[in-house]
C-alpha cells in the first residue's frame, strides 16, 4: 500500500459491526438481522464452515493409533488340520495401527486442515457482508422510489392544474388553442413514471424478501418511510487495518498458508514412512495357541517413481507462488474499491448538500410567488410552473440523497465491515 494510506490514522476504531444502525432506521435493522439469521445463502456458507471445522478437529487424530475389531468364520469339508492361523475356522480379535508423522507431515497435515476451516469462516463473513450490504442497498432503494413516487403524483397534480389554466385561457380567447400541449406532455411523462416507479418498488420489495429466504415481502415495506439518512460518519481506525479485516483478504491470506503447508506434506512424501501395526485376538495369530498376539514396524521407503514426488514438490511450490500473487492483487483490488468508495461518497454527499442550497433558493422565490398569486399579480401559470420546477428539483435530492446512501454501503463492504466474531 502507499505509504500515505498505510500509515494513516483515522481516529478510534468505530464499531463497524453494526454499520447499517448508522441510519436510524429500526426497519432496515429488522431486515438485516432477518437476513443474517434466515438467509439461504448464509445458510450455506454455515454448513461449509462446520464441515470445514469439523474435518480440521479431526486431522490430528490422522497420526494417532487407530484401534479396529475383527472376525472371521471358514468352514469346509477336508478332515485336515489347518495349521495356517489365517485359515482357522474362526479369528476374532483387535487390530492396531500407527502412522508415524514424521518429517512435518502431521504437522503439515493439521495446518492445512486448519487453513481449509478459516477459509470457510471468511467465506462466511463474506456472504454475511454482501447479503447485509444488498439488504441495505435494496430498502434504501426501495424507500427512495417510494418517495419519487410521491414527488411523481405531485407533479402530475401540478401539471394538471397548469393544463386545465391552459385550457381555460384557450376557451376564453385570452390563448390560442393547443397551448397546453406542454403541459399536457409533463403530464404524460410523470404517469409513465408513475407506473415505472410502482413496478420498481414491487421488484424491490420481492428481492427484499428473497434476501431475508421468504416468498412474500414484508407488509411494512408496503407503506412509504422516510427516506435513509446518514446519521454518522463513516471511517475509524487506520486504513490498512481496515482491509486487512476484509475476509477476501484473509482467505487469500490462509490460502498462502494453506498452499505452504501442502509444500510440507509434498517433502515429507521424500522420505520414508513408518508404521507400527499388531493384532491380538482369539484364533491366530499364533499356531500353537487358541489366542495370540503378533506386531511389528513397516517402512515405506522411496526409492524409484520416475520423478513424481519431486514433480509433485515442485508444483506446491509454484501453487504457493500462485497463492502470493493471488494475495497480493486481492490486496490490490481492495484497495481499489475502498478509494473509489470512498471518492464516490464525498462527492455524493457534496452534491447533495450544493442541490439542498439550490432547493432553499428556489422555496424563497416560491414563497413570493405565492404572495404575488395572493396580491393578484402573478398568474396561476406560473406558480405552476414555479412548484413544477421545485418538485423537479426534489426529485433530483432524493436521488442523491439515495447515491450518497449508497455510496455509504458501498464504502462499508469495500472495508469488510463484517460482524467480527460472528464466524468463531
Amino acid at each position: 500500500m502507499p505509504a500515505s494510506y498505510a500509515n494513516a490514522d483515522l481516529g478510534p476504531r468505530r464499531d463497524m459491526n453494526r454499520w447499517w444502525r448508522g441510519f436510524r432506521d429500526p426497519v432496515l435493522d429488522r431486515l438485516v438481522e432477518r437476513a443474517r439469521n434466515q438467509n439461504l445463502s448464509i445458510a450455506q456458507a454455515q454448513a461449509r464452515l462446520a464441515a470445514g471445522r469439523r474435518q480440521s478437529s479431526a486431522a490430528p487424530s490422522l497420526f494417532l493409533p487407530s484401534v479396529g475389531g475383527s472376525g472371521q468364520a471358514l468352514a469346509g469339508n477336508s478332515r485336515e488340520q489347518i495349521e495356517d492361523p489365517l485359515r482357522r475356522p474362526l479369528l476374532a480379535g483387535f487390530d492396531t495401527s500407527w502412522d508415524a508423522g514424521l518429517f512435518g507431515l502431521a504437522e503439515n497435515t493439521e495446518k492445512v486442515a486448519a487453513a481449509s476451516a478459516a477459509i470457510a469462516g471468511d467465506e462466511l463473513d463474506a456472504v454475511r457482508i454482501a447479503v447485509t450490504a444488498e439488504v441495505a442497498a435494496s430498502y434504501i432503494s426501495l424507500r427512495s422510489v417510494q418517495r419519487q413516487i410521491e414527488l411523481t403524483s405531485a407533479l402530475a397534480a401540478v401539471q394538471e392544474r397548469a393544463a386545465q389554466f391552459a385550457r381555460s385561457r384557450a376557451r376564453t380567447g385570452i390563448s390560442a388553442a393547443g397551448e397546453d400541449a406542454s403541459e399536457v406532455a409533463v403530464l404524460d411523462q410523470a404517469r409513465s413514471d408513475l407506473s415505472r416507479l410502482e413496478a420498481r418498488a414491487s421488484a424491490l420489495r420481492q428481492q427484499i424478501a428473497t434476501l431475508v429466504g421468504a416468498s412474500a415481502a414484508d407488509a411494512a415495506l408496503n407503506r412509504a418511510a422516510p427516506q435513509p439518512m446518514l446519521q454518522r460518519i463513516p471511517a475509524a481506525g487506520r486504513p490498512a487495518d481496515l482491509l486487512r479485516a476484509r475476509p477476501d483478504v484473509r482467505a487469500a491470506e490462509h490460502r498462502v498458508l494453506k498452499a505452504a503447508a501442502e509444500v510440507g506434506i509434498a517433502k515429507a512424501d521424500l522420505y520414508p514412512r513408518l508404521r507400527l501395526g499388531g493384532t491380538i485376538g482369539l484364533g491366530g495369530p499364533s499356531p500353537t495357541s487358541p489366542f495370540g498376539l503378533a506386531g511389528g514396524p513397516s517402512l515405506q521407503i522411496p526409492l524409484f517413481d520416475y520423478g513424481r514426488r519431486e514433480a509433485a514438490l515442485h508444483a506446491r511450490r509454484a501453487l504457493v507462488e500462485e497463492a502470493l500473487a493471488s494475495y497480493r492483487q486481492t490486496v490490490l483490488t481492495a484497495y481499489q474499491e475502498a478509494a473509489a468508495a470512498l471518492g464516490e461518497l464525498r462527492a455524493a454527499r457534496e452534491s447533495r448538500k450544493q442541490l439542498s442550497t439550490t432547493i432553499e433558493a428556489q422555496r424563497r422565490s416560491d414563497r413570493r410567488l405565492r404572495v404575488l398569486r395572493r396580491e393578484g399579480l402573478a398568474e396561476v401559470g406560473r406558480l405552476a410552473e414555479s412548484e413544477a420546477g421545485m418538485v423537479a428539483l426534489q426529485r433530483k435530492l432524493v436521488a442523491q440523497q439515495e447515491a450518497e446512501a449508497l455510496a455509504f454501503v458501498t464504502l462499508y463492504k469495500a472495508l469488510g465491515a463484517a460482524a467480527e466474531g460472528e464466524s468463531a
